[in-house]
């Protein structure tokens, strides 16, 4: 382990459970997880990709860190336990998939440490990542589901037992073994979904396909303790890069009352605690909606759902050392915020004709400029910049110049 940051002495809690080591990566996820925490008076040790993470930067990070391991390497397990030793912290909170998969592992030996983990059960997480056993769960409970099955299913029977256009995803990210490259992939006839069978037959187990319908992403994220949802914030995802299905650049906060209470019904069928973001398909235009996917992590709209009045870190904290403290704040609606750097990607991806969901058309050049120039005002916030600590942005935007016109837009590392 390296450190990129020394620790600041003066940031220090003398109570070892107001101290949490958070796994961000490089990104705002990560930073506003820092944020978060530290503006509600606890210390917080980030471990961060590289030395330009965003939340190395911040005046709110005690320290920052690097691991040489990644999960699931050699010499990880030694190397998260040491840092945990030298820090003393009382929790440990990560950002992505892969750290909580690998983490949920060592909890045995964190639990000896008294050291607490902010991940879900191993049960809940693999439930909650396996979208086949999810899309069957919301069958059971009357939750919107498109039609689907395995790919290699699907391909046996011809391929025609659904009906086109269809969208492909990986179904069980946190499995070893090849996965579909993208996010999403589409098929809008029966010779486009042979050529993406043959790309991807090696893991057509893995794939799940489904009837696509039309929408927009709207996420709800909610922090889950003693079976009951303490708290939420939605957004809609208005940009994404890439274009056909990707991170969402651009968000609005908003409040789908019946998403909200059937993403809810399904944490608690799983017994999910902690923090998650449940993932629908809403059409403005019929106001129908159906679920996608569950993920057991922060989601990459956490700073517009902070930002609206959801402070979803310090909250889930809370949940374990202070639940009687515990409160729901007002959840601003109609809040926009966007990632910088990916957004002028999303300009470029539609001049370029960037690849597109079904039905959808691309904005003309003037369009797309005058929709990236207009959020440019002070109505629409950027996802890292904060007038009380103003570096990470700066930092970011270095990177931001380095990425423009690539075509896809990493969020959480």
């Amino acid at each position: 382990m390296n450190c990129v940051k020394p620790i600041n002495q003066a940031l220090l809690q003398p109570d070892r459970r107001r101290r949490v080591l958070a796994i961000v990566g490089d990104t705002q996820v990560g930073l506003w997880v820092v944020r978060s925490l530290a503006r509600n008076g606890l210390t917080v040790h980030a471990v961060v990709n590289s030395a330009q993470g965003q939340a190395a930067h911040s005046c709110y990070t005690a320290s920052a860190w690097t691991v040489e391991a990644r999960p699931g390497e050699p010499g990880f397990n030694d190397e998260i336990l040491g840092l945990i030793r030298e820090l003393d912290v009382g929790s440990v909170m990560p950002v992505s998939e892969g750290y909580h998969n690998r983490l949920i592992s060592l909890r045995g030996q964190l639990d000896t440490m008294d050291v607490h983990l902010f991940s879900p059960s191993r049960e809940a997480f693999d439930q909650a990542t396996d979208k086949d056993a999810m899309h069957a769960l919301c069958g059971e409970l009357g939750v919107p589901v498109a039609r689907g099955m395995r790919l290699d299913e699907l391909m046996g029977q011809g391929g025609t037992a659904l009906r086109f256009p269809l969208v492909l995803r990986t179904r069980q990210q946190n499995v070893p073994g090849p996965k579909l490259g993208a996010k999403a992939a589409y098929a809008e006839n029966l010779e486009q979904l042979k050529k993406l069978h043959s790309t991807v037959e090696a893991c057509a187990d893995n794939v799940i396909v489904q009837e696509y319908h039309p929408g927009a992403e709207d996420h709800v994220q909610i922090v889950m303790h003693g079976g009951e949802a303490v708290g939420w914030g939605d957004y809609i995802g208005e940009h994404h890069m890439p274009l056909a299905g990707g991170v969402t650049v651009q968000r609005i906060s908003c409040n789908h009352e019946p998403m909200v209470q059937d993403a809810i019904r399904l944490l608690q069928a799983i017994d999910y605690e902690g923090v998650a973001g449940v993932q629908f398909h809403y059409d403005t235009a019929t106001d129908e909606y159906i679920f996608l996917e569950i993920n057991p992590r922060f989601s990459g709209g956490l700073p517009t759902v902070i930002l609206a009045g959801f402070e979803a870190p310090f909250l889930l904290w809370q949940s374990r050392f202070e639940p009687e403290k515990m409160r729901r704040g007002t959840y601003r609606l109609g809040l926009r915020t966007r990632i910088l750097g990916g957004d002028a990607n999303w300009v470029l991806g539609n001049i370029r004709g960037d690849e597109l969901p079904p039905g959808h058309v691309h904005l003309s050049k003037l369009a797309a400029i005058g929709t990236f120039l207009w959020n440019c005002g002070p109505w629409t916030k950027d996802d890292s910049f904060l007038l009380s600590d103003p570096k990470p942005f700066f930092v970011d935007f270095k990177q931001m110049v380095k990425k423009l016109g690539a075509r896809g837009h990493e969020i959480v590392n």
